[in-house]
C-alpha cells in the first residue's frame, strides 16, 4: 500500500511542479459538487466531492480530489439494512477532446484510496424456539482499500471565473460505486 502512494505523490508533485512553469497552461480549477451514489451490490445514496485540477498542456489535466460517500439500502435481502460511509483521496488524469473557452470535455481515470466504515445487521434465530423470532446483532466493519477511477466530465463556463458541469464516475469505495451528479467550478 505504501508504493502506490508513494509512486502517485511523486508523480502529482513532477506534474504540478512541471505544471507551475508553463505560463500558457498555469490555470487551476476547484470544483465541488454532490450527486447520486449507487453501490453495486444495491446500496443507494449521496456522495460531495471536491477535486482541484490544473492544465498540463491543451489537452491533458491533472487533479487531485476528496470524496465523501454515504449509501444504505437492501443489497442481499429485504430483511437485512446495510449502510456505507467512505470517504476517499482521488489522484486523476485527465485527456481533454473537447477544450474550448466555453466549454471542456474531460476523460480520465485515476486511482482511489478509500477509507470505510460499515454497519451491517444480518437475522439470527435461536434454535430450539418454537417460534422462530429473529434478533439482529450489528456487525460495524472499518478498512481501507484502493483501487481505480473512471471519469467522464463535462464543464460549461458561464463567464471567466465560474462553470457549470456534471460528472459521471466510476470508483473504488467499499466496493465500485457509480457516481453522478453536477459541481461548480472556480476557474482560478
Amino acid at each position: 500500500m505504501k508504493a502506490p502512494i508513494t509512486l502517485l505523490t511523486l508523480l502529482f508533485t513532477v506534474i504540478f511542479a512541471n505544471a507551475q512553469y508553463s505560463d500558457q497552461y498555469n490555470t487551476g480549477t476547484f470544483k465541488a459538487g454532490a450527486g447520486y451514489a449507487k453501490d453495486f451490490p444495491g446500496l443507494a445514496g449521496a456522495a460531495m466531492q471536491v477535486e482541484y485540477t490544473r492544465g498540463l498542456n491543451s489537452f491533458m489535466e491533472a487533479g487531485i480530489g476528496m470524496k465523501y460517500s454515504n449509501m444504505s439500502g437492501f443489497p442481499r435481502t429485504s430483511t437485512v439494512k446495510e449502510f456505507t460511509k467512505a470517504y476517499s483521496l482521488d489522484f486523476n488524469l485527465f485527456f481533454l477532446p473537447l477544450n474550448t473557452e466555453r466549454q471542456k470535455l474531460r476523460i480520465g481515470g485515476g486511482y482511489s484510496f478509500s477509507f470505510y466504515n460499515i454497519r451491517r445487521t444480518y437475522p439470527v434465530y435461536e434454535s430450539g424456539a418454537i417460534e422462530k423470532v429473529p434478533t439482529w446483532p450489528t456487525h460495524d466493519v472499518k478498512g481501507r482499500i484502493g483501487g481505480l477511477t473512471a471519469i467522464a466530465e463535462y464543464q460549461y463556463s458561464i463567464s471567466n471565473a465560474y462553470s457549470l458541469g456534471m460528472r459521471v464516475s466510476c470508483y473504488k469505495a467499499y466496493d465500485q460505486v457509480l457516481y453522478v451528479g453536477p459541481f461548480v467550478a472556480i476557474n482560478l
